[in-house]
Formats: structure tokens, sequence, C-alpha cells
């Protein structure tokens, strides 16, 4: 990739672009593309930044003074990726011809990979772009998904989706054949049976239902009660309830609670009974209403026999279905499943209940069958693998970690936590009905998202590879890397896609000889202190080494004018000195970096939230020869740098909708560009060693600290550090703060949070800002400080609160003690920050509610022209 690309140019039209692929990506998230219903992966890339970040990649920029120039590649890209349309992004199909004239070589001949592929999304958009791709996982699971997407509709075409169409029907009438009697009911056809574990209470020996709520259907207040009866069992009673009683439960934080004696039981006895006695109670059966609807009943004794019939049948058939190699007998992997293994469950097969396990088992003998009629195995082999997808989605739907979604009234699958776990009043499905999560349903969303892929999308078929990033071998030449490496501790994928690869395996080993067994972890990039015995030392160092020789490997591959692209998301200033030291040692340099979202800017702005939503895209270039810095000339560059992110930012409303996680990941991006163009970095101190993760944190505290500026046009300290940190808190986290991002602001801002007693709130997950009714604030106006800005705020919002608006015009006519410039800046940024969350969407509470009239008014009152005072000193204007 000789010559820089759009990527690396830091322009405001890019930056702009990709505000606008942020966007989309979000609403590509909800949309869901049907690729991604193949089967569920744990880190998908939205498919509009896989193709944004291949076209970018490959466009040459011209010269960065050329504005109109960019802006003309700027508008080709937009169309590219879909961006004008009327349609979803990840729906439209690039034109080709308009690529070819915007790039400078035959993109057939440009070698891209992705060796921590994944899915393979980032590697579809490169192959719909005619580049020449190679998606490579260490995972097996992974492989197969990247084949059945990647590789197999583009062989064969819209006449795959119709086969698996047929097929996949055919599997379902096989199975329902041999065991769809033990759903046949009377009455209304049933869709779910909601189930709840059960434990024997130590203090007086009630039998107690785990639940941590009562609803059915939230909607229509529909729920069920439990009953005491003589033999210290209960009954179910299913009826609307009053809102508390929905809200009601058994079971919550870990405890549980007897509904006979009320006493509290343990965590400890909780898991010991479950492990030893495996008990649990069908309560409530989800069943159709008036063709579409759904409504509730509770079990017949049909149901009832049913269920027992099931497990009688298995209990009959077990050791043919284990000579046969259709139950799942591997361990579970304690490391990575203590949700589970503290249950007790040992083996895959034990999360699931009797009944569960048998359609599983029964679609794994009948997808051998029909895959075996098949004359042409190579064709065989396709089928089989999207048969064995629904198997394995029918598995996350419908085991006793499946969760009944009360106000969607819908089967949630279980990997909705991302690592399977028990639920304790878990769903079951009907698999034969349609619904949600019926095997049905599954097929539908299969043969969607290969007639997804068929629509001639793809234009140069990738090459698929099972390798590591850790082997050299397993790596080519390559002209562009692009790529989105495991963070921290994130996922485990090795145990974890143990929850499908114990099925995939036993339906397609015949047909990929090459797939291991068990799942690979050896260089599965993940700290994971479970596999070091707890040590989390041992986990991270393997983790950081692990990644060193992954990027030295990449930096190999890489040709000496190839350019490599790395997506990558992790809050902590330690993550990002670890990315640093990583890159460093790889000799790489980063060129440009750029922020993207994958989340509602709704639910950003609502929660405060600042786990990670957004990811940092850093283009990187190699070194190819040595080159040194003092670190000390390093730090202004870094502080020149970070100015220049709030200074690219014109106004005051922009600033206001960025979420601060994305300044922080901008910021530490600016950290990177600049500490990365160095092979060594030296001190003029001899005996001084550059603490780089330090000078992350500085780089955080100095952006903290210039936002404020930005916004009041004064430094933290002339503004007042403790309004500082209660102003940032409000606008960027709602109010509400995790503890370690509060420590963080009262780091930046030189606050004690203690002595922020009389505005917050402290527990133990953090701190919440407390409104004018719940702060501790003076009774008189002659005694608010005159050098708390923030106090003066809440007693106005009170004060108004309780006589109006307009008795704020005399406190300011009679007490020289509030600012009226600095209040009436703080009360325009706030009410800006409200009508923008408004605008986006967000919900506010009654507390927000009312402190936004309230503060709505008082911009009114404190407009210069109704108010009539002396001013006494060059601080009232805001003047340092």
């Amino acid at each position: 990739m000789k010559g820089e690309r759009l990527i690396e140019v830091e322009h405001l039209e890019t930056l702009k672009l990709f505000e606008d692929i942020s966007e989309e990506a979000r609403i590509e998230k909800l949309a869901v593309p049907p690729i991604n219903k193949l089967l569920y992966w744990w880190t998908r890339k939205p498919l509009v930044v896989g193709r944004a970040l291949a076209l970018l990649s490959t466009i040459s920029a011209p010269d960065g003074s050329d504005n109109e120039k960019i802006k003309e590649l700027i508008i080709n890209v937009r169309q590219l990726l879909g961006l004008n349309s009327s349609a979803r992004a990840y729906k439209s199909c690039p034109t080709i011809k308009t690529y070819r004239n915007l790039i400078d070589f035959n993109p057939e001949n440009v070698l891209v990979m992705d060796p921590f592929a994944g899915q393979g999304n980032l590697m579809f958009e490169a192959a719909e772009l005619g580049l020449n791709a190679i998606a490579m996982d260490y995972n097996p699971v992974a492989y197969i998904l990247m084949k059945s997407l990647l590789n197999y509709p583009n062989n064969y075409g819209s006449k795959l989706a119709k086969d698996v169409e047929k097929y996949g029907k055919e599997l379902i009438e096989r199975t329902k054949k041999e065991i769809g009697r033990f759903y046949e009911r009377s009455g209304r056809k049933a869709l779910n049976y909601i189930w709840c574990w059960c434990i024997k209470c130590p203090y007086c020996g009630q039998r107690v239902p785990l639940t941590n709520q009562m609803w059915l259907d939230k909607n229509r207040k529909i729920g069920y009660r439990f009953k005491v009866t003589e033999d210290k069992n209960f009954k179910v009673e299913i009826g609307v309830l009053s809102e508390e009683e929905g809200n009601s439960y058994t079971q919550k934080g870990g405890n549980a609670i007897c509904i006979n004696c009320r006493n509290t039981i343990s965590y400890e006895h909780m898991t010991k009974d479950i492990a030893e006695r495996r008990d649990k109670e069908l309560i409530a059966v989800v069943v159709v209403k008036n063709r579409r609807g759904k409504d509730f009943e509770l079990p017949s004794e049909e149901d009832y026999r049913n269920f027992e019939e099931a497990v009688r049948y298995l209990k009959e058939n077990w050791d043919r279905f284990l000579e046969e190699d259709l139950i799942p007998t591997e361990d579970l992997k304690e490391s990575e499943l203590f949700r589970l293994t503290n249950y007790g469950l040992r083996k895959w097969h034990e999360v699931f209940t009797e009944r569960q396990l048998l359609v599983m088992i029964t679609l794994l003998k009948n997808i051998r069958e029909i895959a075996g009629e098949i004359e042409d195995r190579e064709y065989a082999k396709v089928i089989a693998t999207y048969l064995a997808f629904m198997l394995c989605n029918h598995v996350d739907v419908n085991c006793i970690g499946s969760i009944w979604h009360v106000s969607g009234l819908k089967v949630e699958r279980a990997l909705t936590f991302r690592s399977p776990r028990i639920v304790y009043n878990f769903a079951e499905i009907n698999p034969f009905e349609k619904t949600k999560g019926s095997l049905q349903n599954l097929l539908d969303n299969i043969v969607k998202g290969i007639e997804f892929v068929t629509r001639g999308r793809i234009q140069n078929e990738p090459e698929i590879k099972l390798g590591s990033a850790l082997n050299p071998n397993d790596f080519v030449k390559a002209d562009l890397i692009i790529t989105d490496p495991p963070y921290l501790d994130d996922v485990a994928y090795g145990e974890i896609s143990e929850f499908f690869y114990v099925w995939l395996y036993r339906a397609l080993k015949d047909y990929y000889p090459e797939l291991p067994q068990p799942t690979p972890i050896d260089e599965d990039l993940v700290l994971s202190k479970g596999r070091f015995g707890g040590n989390e030392s041992l986990a991270k160092a393997f983790y950081i080494n692990g990644m060193k020789k992954a990027f030295k490997n990449i930096y190999n591959a890489l040709k000496d004018d190839g350019l490599l692209v790395v997506i990558f998301a992790h809050s902590s200033p330690e993550a990002w000195n670890m990315l640093l030291e990583i890159l460093r040692e790889a000799k790489f340099r980063i060129t440009s970096s750029y922020v993207v979202h994958t989340e509602s800017i709704a639910n950003v702005l609502a929660r405060g939230k600042t786990s990670f939503m957004s990811s940092i895209v850093v283009a990187c270039r190699k070194i190819t020869e040595d080159n040194e810095a003092y670190y000390e000339s390093l730090i202004p560059q870094v502080e020149s740098e970070i100015k220049k992110i709030l200074d690219r930012i014109k106004s005051e409303d922009e600033l206001l909708e960025i979420p601060i996680t994305d300044l922080l990941i901008m910021t530490y991006g600016k950290v990177l560009e600049v500490l990365t163009q160095y092979t060594k970095i030296k001190s003029y101190d001899p005996n001084f060693k550059p603490d780089f993760e330090g000078l992350i944190k500085d780089a955080r505290d100095l952006i903290l600290r210039e936002i404020v500026r930005k916004f009041t046009g004064k430094s933290p300290s002339a503004f007042g550090p403790e309004a500082s940190f209660l102003l940032v808190s409000k606008i960027f986290y709602g109010g509400s703060l995790p503890a370690d991002e509060a420590l963080k602001l009262s780091r930046a801002y030189g606050v004690r949070i203690d002595a922020l007693k009389n505005f917050v709130r402290q527990g133990k997950s953090g701190i919440t800002l407390l409104s004018f009714r719940e702060a501790t604030l003076p009774i008189k106006p002659e005694e608010v400080s005159k050098d708390n800005i923030y106090q003066q705020l809440l007693f106005l919002e009170k004060l108004a609160s309780e006589k109006g608006a307009l008795a704020v015009k005399h406190i300011f006519e009679r007490y020289y003690n509030f600012k009226p410039a600095d209040i009436n800046r703080i009360v325009d940024l706030l009410v800006k920050s409200y009508s923008i969350k408004q605008n986006k969407g967000v919900k506010f509470s009654n507390k927000e509610k009312e402190e936004f009239e309230i503060l709505k008014n008082l911009q009114d009152v404190l407009k210069g022209k109704l108010v009539k005072r002396r001013i006494s000193t060059l601080e009232d204007f805001g003047v340092e």
C-alpha cells in the first residue's frame, strides 16, 4: 500500500464520516444483519465499519491541504458505504466500478488479512470489494462459521438456500415424528414452558422455588404467586398482579428467601442443594392465544406426563445414545464456566433438562442421517454444516440458561450474558411450534443469512484458515491487515465456545478432518485467571506475551509499505499502556486514530455509560529504521495533540453530544500516536524510567480539565474543583458514576470524594449526585459559599421550586456572594445537555424532569435584562 491512504488523513471530513459511520453502526447493531443470525458469535464488528475500513485503507489520499479533493473522495466513500441510501447501509452492495475508479491498483492483487477474524465480518467486506482476502482464526467454531459465510454461499449460489430449507424441513419433520409426542397436549398448543429450580429451606424444610421476579407478561401485569401447602410444598396461581407482587422475588443478590419462614438462605446452601438434588418444577405453560397472541396456563397433568415420558425414554436409550456418540460427555471447564459448575454441573449434557437434551440428541442423529443420504460428499458437508447451526442455535435458546423475556414475551438466548449460566426461572421451548427459537424460526434465519450472501455480494472468494496468530507459518505476505484482536478478559473463547463445539464436532467431524478435539486453548489469547489457578499475574503475562508475539508476526507478514488497521476497545489506562507496549515492541507507529460507536447514543447519554460501547481504530505503519526521542520532549507534543481534539470541536453543542468515553479514547489514541513514532525513548535523567501508563493517565486528566475550560472559559481551579467534578459528572455521566470513574475525575480536578458528601451519595459501586431536594444546603442565602458555584446552583434551584424562578432575581440583587455570570453559564450548559438528551430519545426520571423545567425557568430569569445589580468584581464577568 504505497503512499498515504485516506484513513491516515485526519481531516474534518473524515472525522464527520466516522461520526456518520458510528450512527449507522449503532442502527445496524439493533437491526441485526441476516448473516449475524447464522450462529451467535461474541464479537462481530458491524458490516458498515468493515466496509469503511476496507475503503479508507485502500483509497489513496490526496495532499492533506487539498480540501476539495478530500471532500470529493469522502462523497464517493459515502456512496460506496450506502450512507446516502434510504435503506440500511449493510443492505447495499458497493458499486465496484466506482471503487475501481478511486484506487490505483487491481484489487485482486492486493492481499488483505485478518488473523483474529472471528465470524469474518471484516473480511466479508474486503471480499465484497474484490480484494484478495484471508480470514484466519484459532477457534474451530469461528473457522466453521467463516466457511459457511464466506465460502459456501459463493460456491453454490441460490441453490444452496433452497436446499438448506428443504433439508432443514426434513430435519424438523423427522425429529418431530420421533419425539413430537412429548409436546402434544389437549386444548391450546404449548409454545414455551417456564421452570423454576427449587431448594429445601434449611430452617423449616419448605420447598422453595427460585425466581427473581413474578412476572410472565409485564405489559398485561400477568404473573404467578406461590402458595405454601401443608406438606411443605407449594402451589402456583397465575393471574393479574400488582406492581409490588410482580417485582417480588424468592432469590436475588446471591441469596434466597424462604416462602414460608421468610429466612434468608445463603448462596452456598442454594448451590449445594441444587447440586445434590437437581429439583426443578414446571410452573407455567405459554400457550397460543387467537393464532398470534400468547397466554399462560398452569401445567396440566398431561404436561407433567409428557415430560416424565421424555425422561423415561431418555433413560431407556441412554446407553445406545452414548454408544453412538450423541451425548456431549466433555467436562465443563470450571475456570471459565463456574456459573454452571458451582451448581454441581460437570458435563456439557447437564446444561439441559432431560427433554431438552433428548431434542438435541435426536437432531444430531438426524443431521448425520440426512447428510449421509446426500451422494455428493462435499455438498453433504455443506448441508450438514448449516443443519448443525440449527442444532447449535437451538442449544442457545433451549437449555437451563435460556431466559423468558417478560416484556417481549419470547425466549432469549443463554448467551445473552455471553457465557452460559444457570437461570433460576428458565424457559423451555416447544421446538415444533412457530415461535421465536423454534426449529422453523431458526431455519428461516439461516436461510435468510445464506440468501443475503448469495446476492452476488462477494466479488473475490476469501481463503479461510484454521490457524494461530502465534504461528508465523500461518501468515502470508500481506499488503493490508485489518484486525480486531481479543481484549484482555473479554471472552474466553476456548472454554465458552464449547457450548456449541461439543455438538458441531459430533455432527461434522467426518467432514472436517482438520477439526481439533477439544477446543484448543494453548494459543487462545485471553486474560483468563482460571487457566492459571486464579493467578492474575501469570494470566496477564500469558496474554501480553502472546499479543506481542502475534503483532511481531503481523509485522513480519506485512510488506514494508503495508498498512495495519487495528480496532481496540478497553477503558483502563493499563490496557492502553499494554497496547502501546505491544505496538512499540513490534515496531509499529500509529499514523491516525478514530472513534467508532456501536451503541445507541440515547443509551450512553441516559446511563452515562463508560464501559466500551466505543472502539478506537488506529492505522499503523511499520518502522523500518530505528529512531529515538527524549521523554521530556514528548510531553508537550502529547499536550498539544490533546488540545487539538477540543479545538476541532467547534461548537458547545457538538461537545455535549460526545460521550465522555469517546473523548477519552481520542485522547489515548493521540498519546499512542506520539509515542509510537520512536523505537527508543530516552530521558535526560539517567535514573528516570519513562512512565507511559502515567503519561496516559496525565493525558486523561488534561482532557478532563480542558473540557471544563472549554465549557466555562476557566480552568477547573478557577471555576472550582468541586463544581468542575459535579458539572462533568452531571453532563457526561448522567449524575451516576462508577467508583473507578469517580476516582479518575477526583484526580483530574484535585478534589477528594469525601469533600463532596453534601452533594453526592456514595455506594459500593460508585456515587450518585444528589438533587437540590436531597443535597445538604445552607438555609440562608448569605450562608452560601461564594467559591462553590455548584452549591449556588442547587440553592437557586431549590428556591425556584419553592418560591418561583423570579425569586432568584432578588437573590442576585441583594446578595453578592452569588455569581450570576457563572450561574448563567452552567444553567445554559445544563439546559442544552438536557435538550440534547431529550432529542436523542433519553427517558428522564421524575427528578430530572423537575430539574429540567426549573433550569429552563432560571434561564429566562438569568438573561441580563432581568437582573439589575452592581457588578462588584471582574470575576462576576467570568474573567480569571
